[in-house]
Order: structure tokens, then C-alpha cells, then sequence
């Protein structure tokens, strides 16, 4: 078994009694004033918290450090300043399924309690945001869809009852400990009959006017279902990485099927129904052999009949050569980083450090939300379709023993900090492995890498903070590292 959660200890007020001396209040009140002559006041105001995270020791709550006056002769290496700010947060999430469930489902009752603890309480990585597969995907149990009978064009076999049994309970769950969870959904093939070559995997859609309205209406039918079961759908994402035909469902889009689709069939059915579910455009990544903004991303946007029906943009691991353009080129859309790299399954420390980069790129450029993939699998990591990839926690399938992986605490190190509302912000400085926040209450979040081999200086200034406004600490080797100025 392992140490899940460092819990909180909550303490009393003393007990105060007319035995206590008056002349203790007045010795205070001498102390606090010298404080405040001294310029270090913002010690007892507010407070340093410092979490590091190492392959040896993950997750360490250090000594806070002590908050010192700035010294010009020994420049930050990392300066924040507060009052340039950039995106808003929506927060951080990842996707729900079926494999997860069922990987989850070998841990005993209490550790599975723990794990959600882990992923969706404030203690934990506090997820706000879950993605859901909208009928199979690569780590579903097998292939289906919410509608296999052909020819269905009414949608009178529409169910999500095996969602019931495989992935509802998994968000209801995680929903008991984060009742306003957000989630958006994606599909990676439409059903079978629907599409040209009858299968879950590779082809395309029929283009039909018949077929099209019904597979936007199946849309629309999922996100109502859902709600029905009580679950927060905000948004749809049409299709998930519509360049790619693969071994598991897909479903391969042009830019302007996507553009029509969007502009013709979806928004108007999501809008007729009255659903108020936004739609986020992609999931998209880069076309092969490509390092540009892809075809399809510029073919819906630069349709003002379907941008207008488009409220973010999501992007997979492989796009950082697009983000940055995209939002330069629309900033009124948010953008979100709707899966992180998938790896290969060996959950080593350096895929989790390759994590903190991605991140960090994704943030730097813009990225309103960030989702990892997979939350559990079990030690063999494997899809359906034979491809082993990473997850934030393992459970082993025979003896239920859970294991945090390295990025687990990486996501943990922003999750946890970053609230959604939190504007991120400048910071600069000859430490380069840095991310500076403000949140809604106005402390200052600073979550920074440290990638070399060897014990490194590092010392933090935000103007504005206080007259003590520095610190001035020793980062671990290999390490990440959170730091949160309380207001």
C-alpha cells in the first residue's frame, strides 16, 4: 500500500482564559509592531507553501521558506510580475474510460475511495475537468456505439445504457467529490452503418443529407441522455483526431465536411433542441509531415457561419507547432489541451519531467484547460488494440496494489495550485523552466522544473507581495517544484 494523501491537520483555536496574562497580548503587539519595522509583517499575513516532487521522494511538503527583502545584488532567477496576466484558467481534468473503470475496479473499496480522493479533492490533483468518449474508443472494453442497429435513421435503439454500467459510475463517483465537474465529449467513430466502409475503424462518414442530421442529432442525444443521468456536459467535440485512420475507431474529416457538418447539422440541431452545449473544435493534431496549422483548423475557422458556432478549439499532445498561432489568430476562442502525450507505458520519471515541458509550452502558449489521458490502468498499460500507453495511477490486476506514477504528482504540482478563474501571468528570469499564476483569492502560484543533474539556486521575487516580497531556496535535482505566495 502507499501514502495516497498527506492529509490536512485542522487545529482549534487555543483556548483562551482569564488566567492568560495581559502582559503576553502586550508583549505581541511589541513583537508584531517590530515586525513591521523590520519589513517582514508579510511572514505572519500571509506565507510561502513549497512542494517538490523527485523520482526518490515525490510529493514532499519542504519548510517554508522565510520571505526576505529583495536584494538587487542577487537578481531573481525568476521575477513574477503580477499585474500582466494572459489567459483565464478553466481549470484541469482528464479522460474518463472504460478501461479505467475496470482497472479501478481491482483495488479494494478503500483504496478506490483513495484514488478518487487523489484525482478529484481539493487534496489531490482537484480536477474541474473530464473528457468522455462518445461510444468506443481505443481504451473502451470492445467496440460499440450508442446506436448498432442499421438503417436507424430515427434513432429509435438510442441508449446509453452500457455507459450506465462502464462510465457514468466512474464520473459519478468522481462527481461525489467534485460536484461542479465539467465535462465535454468526443467521438471517435460514428456508428458503424453510418459510415462508408461499416466498420469502427478508418473510413468516413456517409455523406448523406439522412445520415448527417442523424449523427448530429445522435450527438445531441448523447449530451441529453447524459445530463438526464445527472452529468455536467458543457460541450461536443465532433470528432477526435479527425486526420488519423487507425487500428482503433476513427473516423478520417476533411476541413470542410467539418465546416459544413458544424455549420449545418450540428449547431443548428444542438440550438433547435435547446441544449446549450457549446461545441469545441477537434480534437486536432498536426497532419503527418506537417509542423503548420492544419487545413482543417483554418477551413472552419475562416467560415464565419461555423467559427461563430465554435467556443474553444482542442488540441492533442503533438499540436504545440499550432497553438501558438491559433491563438494569436482567434483570441476570442479559449483553447484546450485536450490530451497529453500517451507514451509507451513504462511510466518512468523522465516521461513525467517530458510532461512538465508539454505542459509548461501549452500554458506559455495560451491553453485555457489541459487534460492528461488515460487517470488508472493496470500494470500492463495495454488498449484494446494492443498499443501500451502511460496513466497517471496503476493498479495491479492481480494483488489491487496502487501505484502513483510520475505524472500523477506532475499534473498534482498545477491541479492542486491552479484554481479555475487564475489569470497566468509574466514572469522572467534566467530560469527558463517556469510558470507563473494569480488566482481568484491573489496568491501566486510559481510551479517550476528542474531537469539537471545536480542541486540548483533558485530565488523567487514578486514585486508587490510585501517589503519581504523574495525567496531564496535549493532545488533538488530532477525535480518539480510548486510555490504558493498566499495573499
Amino acid at each position: 500500500m502507499i501514502n495516497f494523501l498527506r492529509g490536512n491537520q485542522v487545529f482549534g483555536k487555543p483556548e483562551t482564559t482569564d488566567r492568560q496574562p495581559k502582559n503576553r497580548l502586550r508583549l505581541w503587539a511589541a513583537v508584531c509592531a517590530f515586525a513591521g519595522v523590520l519589513g517582514v509583517a508579510n511572514v505572519f499575513a500571509g506565507g510561502v507553501t513549497w512542494i517538490s516532487s523527485t523520482p526518490e521522494e515525490p510529493w514532499k511538503t519542504e519548510a517554508a521558506p522565510e520571505l526576505i527583502v529583495s536584494n538587487p545584488k542577487t537578481p531573481a532567477t525568476v521575477r513574477v510580475v503580477s499585474d500582466k496576466s494572459f489567459q483565464t484558467m478553466e481549470g484541469f481534468g482528464a479522460c474518463f474510460t472504460e478501461l479505467s473503470w475496470a482497472a479501478l475496479g481491482k483495488a479494494t473499496q478503500e483504496d478506490r475511495d483513495k484514488v478518487l480522493q487523489a484525482l478529484f479533492s481539493n487534496d489531490g490533483c482537484a480536477f474541474t475537468l473530464g473528457r468522455i468518449p462518445i461510444g468506443a474508443n481505443d481504451f473502451a472494453l470492445d467496440w460499440y456505439s450508442l446506436d448498432e442497429t442499421p438503417g436507424d435513421l430515427a434513432l429509435r435503439d438510442f441508449s446509453i445504457e452500457r455507459d450506465k454500467k462502464n462510465l457514468i459510475p466512474f464520473i459519478k463517483a468522481a462527481m461525489a467529490i467534485r460536484p461542479e465537474l465539467k465535462c465535454f465529449g468526443s467521438p471517435w467513430s460514428p456508428p458503424s452503418w453510418m459510415k462508408e466502409n461499416k466498420t469502427y475503424n478508418g473510413g468516413v462518414l456517409k455523406w448523406e443529407p439522412e445520415i448527417l442530421r442523424c449523427y448530429a442529432t445522435y450527438l445531441a442525444r448523447w449530451a441529453e441522455e447524459y445530463r438526464k443521468a445527472g452529468v455536467n456536459v458543457i460541450a461536443i467535440a465532433p470528432q477526435n483526431e479527425p486526420n488519423i485512420l487507425s487500428a482503433y475507431p476513427s473516423c478520417k474529416w476533411t476541413g470542410e465536411r467539418l465546416r459544413d457538418f458544424i455549420a449545418d447539422y450540428l449547431g443548428p440541431e444542438l440550438k433547435k433542441r435547446k441544449t446549450k452545449v457549446d461545441i469545441w473544435l477537434g480534437t486536432l493534431n498536426l497532419d503527418l509531415g506537417s509542423d503548420s496549422v492544419n487545413d482543417r483548423l483554418l477551413t472552419v475557422m475562416e467560415s464565419p457561419k461555423a467559427s461563430a458556432l465554435i467556443k474553444a478549439v482542442c488540441f492533442q499532445y503533438d499540436s504545440k507547432k499550432q497553438i501558438g498561432s491559433v491563438s494569436l489568430t482567434y483570441p476570442d476562442k479559449k483553447i484546450m489541451q485536450s490530451e497529453t502525450e500517451c507514451n509507451s507505458g513504462k511510466n518512468s520519471w523522465d516521461d513525467a519531467q517530458r510532461l512538465y515541458g508539454l505542459m509548461k509550452y501549452y500554458l506559455d502558449n495560451n491553453t485555457n484547460g489541459y487534460f492528461a489521458w488515460n487517470m488508472v490502468l493496470n500494470e500492463t498499460g495495454m488498449s484494446t488494440w494492443k498499443w501500451r500507453q502511460n496513466a497517471l495511477i496503476t493498479v495491479d490486476q492481480n494483488s489491487g496494489k496502487v501505484t502513483m506514477n510520475g505524472e500523477y504528482y506532475v499534473m498534482r504540482h498545477f491541479s492542486q495550485f491552479v484554481k479555475p478563474g487564475a489569470k497566468r501571468v509574466l514572469s522572467s528570469g534566467s530560469w527558463n523552466d517556469r510558470v507563473a499564476f494569480v488566482n481568484p483569492d491573489k496568491s501566486t502560484v510559481v510551479v517550476i522544473s528542474n531537469p539537471a543533474n545536480q542541486v540548483q539556486p533558485f530565488v523567487l521575487t514578486v514585486p508587490g507581495y510585501g517589503k519581504a516580497d523574495t525567496i531564496s531556496v535549493k532545488v533538488a535535482a530532477h525535480s518539480v517544484n510548486t510555490f504558493v505566495l498566499k495573499p
